[in-house]
């Protein structure tokens, strides 16, 4: 790349299930984030990366912000969503383009007074009931900040996101990429497979299980000549909630482990032998050790 390219940080913020992770796929072209229909599905700050020409561009999808929530997991997620915007050159607020939340406002409170470059990315247009809404919506929002930019879009369609990739692009600074070309993110295989196994659990049983319920992956083994070894463990917190995930004679966690072994095998493009246990932890969601195990750390 030369010298006049471009480089930057961009981060993605906004209140739980307005399709941040869903954006933030689209926007590198490769599944990097997971998402479900449940809200709160992101717990970590996730990078995706995207260079196009001299330009690249990392992304940081964070964590829907809680409004609520005194465990120990509710604090350091937010911690993270709040800090995920200390240094980035631009922050989109993505919202949904049916209309403004009291979430949406708790968010701009957080993030207005960070000075750096606010957007506004009103996401899920496709939802709109007629495309004659979509520009008094927007009119609606224009008066409650000082937008650098408002963009609609839709995640899921594609509708408008190259144009929002295009601006981003021209908006970071000139500088060099600090990632190799080709590279969609920082995050490592493990992680990824416990996040994998994670997305599967609320897709294939949704309100049945807490969103606090976790996934650690205790071994991760690339095989040479044989499959991918990877154990993986189910934290819940009460004994129905593991009844819940294992279903009866075990038929909902076989379900789950074949269609993680699935999205796992697409990732790393090798088969997957891949083994699940379910441990009852009550009350690891206030323990710090357990929850630092997810790869959380509570800072002062």
């Amino acid at each position: 790349m030369s010298a006049s390219g471009r480089f930057g940080i961009v981060a993605l913020v906004g209140r739980p299930n307005v399709g941040k992770s869903t954006l933030l796929n689209r926007l590198v072209e490769s599944k990097v984030s997971i998402t479900s229909r449940r809200p709160q599905t992101t717990w970590h700050r996730v990078e995706g990366i995207r260079t196009v020409g001299d330009t690249q561009l990392v992304f940081l999808d964070t964590p829907g912000l809680h409004h609520s929530g005194k465990r120990m997991l509710n604090r350091v997620i937010n911690q993270t969503a709040r800090g995920a915007v200390a240094g980035v050159n631009i922050i989109c607020l993505v919202t949904d383009a049916r209309g403004w939340r009291a979430g949406d406002a708790r968010v701009l409170e957080l993030v207005k007074t960070a000075r750096t470059p606010v957007w506004l990315v009103m996401n899920k247009a496709d939802r709109l009931q007629a495309v004659d809404q979509l520009l008094p919506n927007i009119d609606a929002v224009r008066g409650r900040h000082q937008w650098d930019q408002v963009v609609p879009v839709s995640a899921k369609t594609g509708y408008n996101t190259a144009h929002l990739l295009g601006l981003l692009g021209q908006s970071v600074p000139v500088g060099r990429p600090e990632h190799a070309i080709g590279e969609v993110t920082t995050l490592s295989r493990r992680f990824m497979a416990a996040e994998l196994i994670r997305e599967q659990l609320f897709r294939r049983l949704g309100a049945e299980i807490p969103y606090t319920t976790g996934v650690t992956v205790s071994d991760f083994t690339m095989g040479t000549d044989g499959p991918v070894t990877i154990s993986a463990e189910i934290l819940c917190e009460t004994a129905g909630q593991k009844r819940a995930i294992i279903g009866e004679k075990g038929s909902k966690l076989k379900i789950i482990g074949v269609s993680a072994r699935r999205e796992l095998e697409r990732l790393l493009g090798q088969q997957v032998f891949l083994e699940q246990r379910v441990k009852v932890r009550k009350g690891w969601t206030d323990d710090l050790a357990m929850v630092s195990r997810l790869g959380y750390a509570l800072k002062d």
